[in-house]
């Protein structure tokens, strides 16, 4: 079995957490606990060490034209320091990956994907750029994967904005933007993205590999200083699960799978994350040939949508957990996806994906838990009070 690898703060986590292994990297699990660590994020602000997560570049004129036949959303309207949020489909639709793309100009790409499926999703990319190369050879277009030679850090929470300002003078975009500045004398780029639903910043730092362990420790030293009188602390992998689950946020390789389009995974946002008026990407036919009926509008009704994925609260104290089954009137439906008991508001809290007839607010269904019956609803998520929490708050 081989080891798995570290990040660039590695000695800090270990030296202060909990170390776990998830997706071939050794990770915290957690510095204190797994509630203080997710409340955090909810009430003020967390950090967390994300450097497993994939980080490749792609330049060139070429760049985005070509990202453009590979992603479903529509990059080509993608404007200089800008993200958005897609995903890597295959040819039937099926979804490898979801990934975010940033623009830093005209011919400057980062794509940012999940650590698991990280060489899957390279291997993946560069056989589709080396095919069209092999039609046009004039083609400019050149891809890296520097991963390992950089560190990437979640500043997420309501206080993440004030923190960030703290610590800079560059003006702050709002959210999906990107951005260049200097943190405790460190060069780093930015993107007003996350996985907690809340609002914060995905923060990354290139360097070689002799100096990269150095300046990242010591812009996670700097950021934790700076955020102190705003609560801030450094959180898990734990935290992290329950605040992406509490989002409905889906994870990848456990909620979804080539098996499932995003239309399934109820994040096919048409026009936005999945253009099926764009010329191509790859599994755009399949998706077309799926879901044929269009509207008035010219967009799909999804009326054959048969499947879809859900929230799911228990009616009583319980964890619905993954691969646990889910039935209607005694009848297997399906199995969590992803489950817990939500830090926020101590409910078991899920997500599945159900056949559409049980999709409906408010459908009564049954978890076994340990060869229990527990009674459940199909609920909306994120699972929270949106005017209280999550980075759309009223209050």
């Amino acid at each position: 079995m081989s080891e798995d690898m570290k990040t660039p703060i590695y000695n800090w986590h270990k030296n202060h957490g909990d170390m776990a292994s998830f997706g071939g990297w050794a990770l915290p699990m957690q510095f204190s606990s797994i509630k203080e660590e997710h409340m955090a994020v909810r009430e003020n602000a967390g950090l967390f060490d994300v450097s497993h997560m994939g980080r490749f570049r792609f330049t060139g004129k070429d760049a985005f034209p070509i990202l453009d036949k590979i992603l479903p959303r529509n990059l080509m309207k993608l404007a200089d320091g800008r993200c958005g949020y897609s995903f890597l489909l295959d040819e039937n639709g099926g979804m490898i990956d979801d990934c975010v793309t940033m623009r830093k100009k005209e011919d400057y790409a980062i794509f940012v994907c999940n650590a698991g499926p990280r060489v899957k999703d390279w291997n993946w990319m560069i056989k589709f750029i080396d095919s069209e190369k092999q039609k046009n050879s004039k083609l400019d277009i050149n891809y890296y994967d520097f991963t390992l030679d950089s560190s990437m850090f979640a500043l997420q929470g309501p206080k993440a904005i004030k923190i960030m300002e703290s610590m800079t003078d560059v003006e702050i975009p709002r959210g999906w933007g990107y951005f260049e500045t200097t943190l405790a004398g460190i060069e780093v780029f930015a993107s007003r993205t996350g996985y907690t639903g809340e609002d914060g910043f995905e923060i990354t730092v290139v360097a070689t590999k002799d100096t990269i362990s150095e300046k990242s420790t010591k812009l996670w030293e700097a950021i934790l200083e700076a955020g102190k009188p705003f609560g801030l602390l450094p959180c898990g992998l734990g935290a992290r699960d329950t605040l992406r689950l509490g989002g409905g946020l889906p994870l990848s390789g456990q909620d979804f799978s080539p098996e499932y389009d995003p239309f399934e995974m109820d994040l096919g946002l048409q026009g936005i994350f999945i253009d099926l008026n764009k010329p191509f990407f790859i599994g755009m036919d399949a998706l077309k040939e799926k879901y044929p009926t269009i509207n008035e509008e010219n967009k799909r009704t999804l009326k054959e949508l048969t499947r879809k994925r859900v929230g799911i609260e228990l009616l009583k104290k319980g964890i619905p957990r993954h691969g646990y089954t889910i039935e209607k009137d005694g009848k297997k439906i399906g199995e969590v996806a992803s489950g817990s008991i939500s830090p926020l508001t101590n409910k078991g809290i899920a997500m599945a994906i159900l056949p559409v007839e049980y999709t409906a607010l408010d459908t009564e269904l049954t978890i076994i838990i340990r060869d229990k019956p527990y009674q459940a609803k199909v609920v909306k998520y994120p699972f929270f009070d949106t005017t209280k929490y999550g980075r759309r708050r009223t209050q």
